[in-house]
């Protein structure tokens, strides 16, 4: 290990230590694609550039950075989640030479400090889930040769912003679109709300906010675990799809009277305020798998009455005696550290897309964009796919 970055803000140093060299040569077998690109830029040189990242800072972002790290690239990382961070993988990157500012729990002035810290310089990559950082660097006036951006939540944010450098959406791209985000989330959310909760779903109803990509893909993994499922859905194409996958489409307030398992699957801020949450049914589980912690009020749900049952549960009792659960702080709960969901290996065209995309701005791929919001290279994107359908062959 090199030296720990003196300006990084983790929880523990030592944590550092539970990651062994053997945990990290499995991933390179079942994330093949991520290994050969980190391979490859580990091998350039890259002592001039400067690359800031904001993204959950989990086991999977190792291989991911590191490369960088070798390459001779200053690296910086911040958790685009407050209660995402595993702090083994923080203390991790930290002590091989990642400038990190992530660890479990972050207070929201401590997030908000981190992304202050992380925008304060100048950079010549931002890569960013949630759009914040690219904010706070547009709106310092930061030039930067350009950046990702990989999230619905962040594609809302920075859309409305006025560019000053060029950055690429690659949450919108096919791979991540329609592989991720409909199949991965929920091949990975489940597992982690049994492992949590000790809950099967046969019989059982559930309720999900939002029939896009990602509940799509929850509603139909639910439903193929023996669930009942709803979906509350604004759009009516999206609603008249949901019918058409076996789903019963409802009205929000009559979902959260019925349902025992509601989970909201935007994108957006304040999908289930105070007045929604005191529509639950007595006892409902409320969950999230949406970018955003903010999409159920916990800022309100804290002024309740608070229990903590277990690990990622709270019960909360309303004014009326109702009580309320809920899961992972109102985080994404498929990321809920050191809980296991299935699937690693499903990470590994993402990791990759992420890698390959550094490089490419690293190597001048967007010299010749003016400033603005652009698709992912398509180029790029198929060389990925390309890469995995071999590794699978």
């Amino acid at each position: 290990m090199t030296t720990a970055q003196t300006t990084s803000r983790i929880k523990d140093p030592a944590l550092a230590a539970n990651i062994t060299d053997e945990t990290l040569a499995w991933r390179e077998v079942i994330c093949p694609v991520t290994a050969k690109y980190g391979n490859y830029v580990a091998k350039r040189d890259l002592r001039d550039k400067t690359i800031v990242s904001f993204q959950h800072v989990l086991e999977d972002t190792i291989p991911t950075l590191l490369p960088f790290v070798k390459a001779g690239a200053k690296v910086k990382v911040g958790a685009c989640n407050p209660d995402s961070t595993d702090d083994v993988a923080a203390a991790y990157l930290a002590a091989n030479g990642v400038e990190v500012h992530a660890f479990s729990g972050m207070t929201p002035d401590e997030y908000a400090k981190s992304i202050d810290i992380l925008s304060d310089s100048p950079a010549d990559i931002v890569a960013d889930m949630g759009g914040e950082l690219i904010e706070a660097f547009v709106k310092k006036g930061h030039k930067v040769d350009g950046a990702l951006e990989a999230t619905t939540t962040g594609v809302h944010r920075v859309e409305k912003l006025d560019f000053t450098f060029p950055v690429f959406n690659w949450n919108d791209i096919a791979i991540k679109d329609r592989l991720h985000n409909r199949h991965h989330v929920a091949q990975e959310m489940w597992p982690v709300f049994s492992n949590v909760t000790g809950l099967a779903l046969y019989g059982r109803s559930v309720l999900v906010i939002g029939f896009g990509p990602v509940g799509r893909g929850v509603a139909e993994r639910a439903r193929n675990l023996g669930a009942v499922v709803c979906v509350a859905e604004r759009d009516p194409v999206r609603a008249l799809e949901a019918q058409h996958h076996g789903c019963r489409v409802v009205a929000l307030e009559d979902g959260l009277r019925e349902c025992a398992i509601v989970v909201t699957a935007t994108g957006f801020s304040g999908i289930l305020g105070a007045d929604q949450i005191k529509l639950a049914r007595r006892g409902a589980i409320l969950v999230n798998v949406g970018h955003s912690n903010t999409e159920i009020d916990v800022t309100w749900l804290d002024t309740q009455e608070r229990t903590r049952m277990r690990r990622y549960i709270e019960r909360f009792t309303l004014d009326d005696g109702k009580e309320v659960y809920l899961l992972n702080r109102g985080s994404l709960l498929n990321l809920a550290p050191g809980m296991g969901g299935s699937g690693k290996d499903l990470f590994d065209p993402f990791s990759a897309i992420l890698i390959r995309g550094i490089d490419w701005l690293a190597s001048g791929g967007a010299s010749s964009f003016k400033p603005g919001f652009y698709d992912y290279p398509a180029d790029v994107e198929r060389e990925i796919a390309e890469a995995v359908l071999r590794s699978h062959s």
